[in-house]
């Protein structure tokens, strides 16, 4: 009886299923993995002037700045996506391609970052830069744990994602308008969602 028992626990499909998916501290060390390099790539992009000047570097302000807020921007991300997988109990597949999808468009970040600072911030680069987030935020919102949010925290998404569609026309009208768009964004999601448990 208790052979058979164990038997058809073994064979339980829902109870193999369980234990085959990959725990929320894997998901979260891929996605700080993934961070982490994300950071390194734009860091890798600060090059030193050879004129030992302050001029020289006072021409850099558009790689500093564009470094600063997308720091800024990732360090924020960071921070509620942790905030998320601490609240999620498993992995399972539509987690785990929700997370890959955004963190598909986070990746983009670098890339965008250094065409504007190259162009110093021209309008069409600016307003990419704008679409990159609008995408981040779009993938971030189809993840089905943003279910358990309250209300407030599903009303600030909402927000967010007008306002970067507000942030790519501004791009070509002013790009600091912009800009101020994208910061004013972060600023909203410095304090992590709170979550139920589910």
């Amino acid at each position: 009886m208790a052979v058979q028992l164990g038997i058809t626990m073994f064979k339980n499909p829902a109870r193999q299923a369980a234990t085959t998916q990959p725990a929320p501290e894997r998901l979260a060390a891929f996605s700080d993995g993934v961070l982490a390099i994300i950071i390194t790539i734009m860091v890798l992009d600060l090059k030193a002037p050879h004129d030992a000047s302050l001029r020289a570097l006072l021409d850099l302000w558009p790689t500093f700045f564009s470094y600063a807020l997308t720091y800024l921007f990732v360090g924020v991300f960071w921070v509620n996506h942790h905030h998320l997988l601490h609240h999620t109990e498993r992995a399972d597949p539509m987690v785990i391609w929700a997370n890959l999808l955004t963190l598909f468009f986070v990746s983009l970040i670098p890339f965008s970052t250094a065409y504007m600072a190259e162009n110093r911030m021209d309008p069409f680069t600016t307003a990419l830069y704008a679409g990159i987030f609008l995408l981040v935020t779009v993938a971030f919102m189809t993840d089905a744990r943003l279910r358990a949010m309250d209300r407030a925290a599903r009303k600030r998404n909402w927000i967010a994602l007008a306002a970067y569609a507000v942030a790519i026309p501004a791009g070509y009208l002013h790009p600091a308008v912009s800009l101020l768009i994208n910061l004013g964004i972060a600023a909203l999601y410095f304090v992590p969602d709170a979550l139920k448990r589910t």
